[in-house]
């Protein structure tokens, strides 16, 4: 999407929520091949039928991209998310050891597999 290209995605998952279905790319079923083939078909016939209908898929991807996916959106929703967080802190009186607690419970949940995982550096 982000290089113009009418965008085919599957609707499970995070483009379900970017891909606006029609408009800024199309969502595709993985697990309906026939419909997906479908899809795909109707696009191209549309644009060979009208050339500015593959524009407008483009520019609606394009569009969509700046209105909700760049990183100037993103680091200001960050920033608020820290404000929150940093509220929160203060509010609930949340002390380092319950903070740390938290942090190696979902470490060893989430990431300790993954950090296991990653090959070690080797020196020259």
């Amino acid at each position: 999407m982000t290089c113009g290209l009418p965008t085919f995605a599957t609707c499970k998952g995070g483009p379900a929520e970017i891909i606006v279905h029609g408009k800024s790319g199309y969502h595709i079923d993985p697990y309906h091949g026939d419909q997906a083939a479908e899809i795909l078909v109707d696009f191209f016939e549309k644009s060979r039928a009208d050339p500015s209908h593959w524009d407008k898929i483009s520019q609606g991807g394009l569009q969509r991209i700046f209105e909700k996916y760049t990183w100037q959106i993103y680091s200001e929703r960050l920033l608020t998310l820290t404000g929150v967080y940093g509220f929160w802190k203060h509010v609930s009186n949340l002390d380092r050891l319950e903070s740390r607690r938290y942090l190696e419970m979902f470490y060893a949940l989430k990431y300790r597999k993954l950090a296991e995982s990653v090959p070690l550096a080797e020196e020259e």
